[in-house]
């Protein structure tokens, strides 16, 4: 058992530990507590008297990461699926209704690039059959083939509809570049034919392989006793069998290199203003599951580089050349993720009619070397203090998200997915060891190493005017026929 209470309640989960046997303690967060089962369900529970409310959501580290060209977008078709009846619920008027019995509130599923998961708030009195009901969902759904071919109308019309939508289109478009050798695996809709041609026995196949309890975790929140939620969570899931985990599937790594040369695009958004335009330069980034250490280092880099007044946002602002109207248009981000790590430096800059194409690719030109002055003196007192306020915030931030069980919840859940849970609680030490020579290395690795996807966003009125300076800069319009992994051929 990993207990992250305090010592009042060490001896209490000791005896548990003793009685079940189930794990070794690690971290150090007050009121959250992490329990395994024996088949590799776990199990975090965070503990708030504040209101009689409890909080239940499963978690499979699964979704887009996990997909073929040929069943890409039936994680997400799996995911709506759970919604239409199991074992004890019959159908999706009786899981409705079950509901509602139950007093749920805040209830929903979602699939993206990296998870599946599925949550309800409901009164703390119902936690047990709340519990049961998840169980029911997640191990015996009906998947019923008419509510299969019924579903399938309604993901598809969500295909449909987000195709026309220039950003879904540079969305995908972005992916397939960056992640060009399984690009199906960052489309969480997939293709139309996929989803027309779905069966039962491919979501089957699905559940088999990734609905598994050494692939889940459970967290539990609110006004809950944390060793009475791990005996209902033993008794009602202890039963689930183990899975095999395919390991090809877990070590699959996409390249940190997808470019032999920058990649250029443009694309007519009618969204855009015609007095400015956005430009956005990708890089891939470091992958938690692959790069752990190197998650840290940007995260540092960054934090310096968002300053107002730091070097790359001063020198991108006083650079005639790119037109950038203040420190409030340009930034950089990168979210963590196992083995979607993306870099974005955006900026949005005026007077798009003149020479857009040449100042873009300035742009991108400019990062590498902004981002090595940027790195700080460690022994500068101005970089010591500004080191104090970055932390300083930090930790206010995280005493924030700490106050509630939902908030405290959100952040296991979202590091539990992408990296693991210790990977939260020690953070904070990983980014007080990063060094100057550190960020160098890195910037020499993700970005001096290798060449990014430069994407330009411009009205469309604006682009008519100038659609032959971009073709002769090399840039490519992203358009309807292009933009999707599978354009031009069915995902077969």
């Amino acid at each position: 058992m990993k207990n992250f209470k305090k010592a009042a309640a060490v001896l209490l989960f000791l005896a548990v530990f003793l009685l079940n046997g189930f794990c070794q303690n690690a971290g150090s967060v007050e009121n959250l507590t992490h329990y395994t089962l024996k088949n590799g369900l776990e199990l975090y529970v965070a503990e708030n008297h504040t209101v009689p409310l409890a909080y239940i959501e499963i978690c499979f580290k699964t979704g887009g990461v996990s997909q073929t060209a040929q069943n890409a977008g039936l994680f997400h078709l799996y995911e709506h699926m759970m919604f239409k009846g199991n074992s004890k619920f019959k159908t999706a008027e009786d899981l409705q209704n079950a509901m509602t019995e139950l007093g749920v509130t805040n209830y929903n599923g979602t699939t993206s690039g990296e998870k599946v998961n599925y949550f309800f708030t409901l009164p703390k009195s119902q936690l047990k059959k709340g519990l049961e009901f998840w169980n029911y969902a997640v191990r015996k759904p009906t998947l019923d083939k008419r509510e299969l071919e019924a579903e399938k109308k309604v993901v598809i019309s969500e295909i449909t509809g987000d195709q026309s939508n220039p950003g879904y289109m540079a969305q995908l478009s972005k992916h397939k570049d960056l992640f060009a050798e399984a690009p199906y695996k960052t489309d969480v809709l997939g293709s139309v034919y996929n989803l027309q041609n779905a069966t039962v026995e491919q979501l089957k196949e699905i559940q088999k392989n990734y609905f598994i309890p050494n692939n889940a975790a459970l967290f539990v929140g609110g006004d809950v006793n944390p060793a009475e939620v791990y005996k209902l969570v033993n008794s009602i899931y202890g039963s689930w069998t183990k899975g095999k985990i395919d390991q090809n599937d877990v070590n699959f790594q996409f390249s940190k290199t997808p470019f032999t040369k920058p990649m250029l695009k443009v694309l007519p958004y009618d969204q855009i203003s015609p007095q400015i335009a956005q430009i956005s330069v990708s890089y891939r980034g470091p992958d938690a599951f692959f790069d752990r250490q190197d998650t840290y280092t940007i995260d540092m880099l960054l934090k310096y580089a968002a300053n107002p007044a730091s070097v790359y946002k001063t020198e991108l602002v006083q650079n005639p050349k790119l037109k950038i109207p203040g420190n409030e248009y340009c930034g950089l981000s990168y979210v963590t993720m196992r083995k979607l790590g993306v870099i974005e430096n955006v900026a949005v800059v005026l007077d798009p009619q003149d020479n857009l194409p040449q100042r873009a690719i300035l742009f991108a030109e400019l990062l590498p070397e902004l981002l090595k002055k940027q790195i700080p003196d460690e022994n500068d007192p101005a970089t010591i203090a500004e080191k104090e306020m970055i932390f300083n915030i930090m930790n206010n931030s995280r005493v924030f998200e700490q106050e509630t069980a939902a908030g405290l919840l959100s952040q296991a859940e979202f590091w539990w997915c992408c990296t693991d849970v210790d990977y939260y609680f020690g953070y904070m030490d990983e980014l007080e060891k990063v060094t100057g020579a550190d960020m160098e290395a890195l910037v020499d690795k993700y970005f001096n190493g290798t060449f990014p996807l430069i994407t330009v966003y411009v009205n469309p009125d604006v682009y008519a005017v100038t659609k032959a300076s971009f073709a002769a800069a090399g840039f490519e319009e992203i358009t309807q026929q292009n933009a999707f992994w599978w354009s031009g051929a069915a995902a077969k």
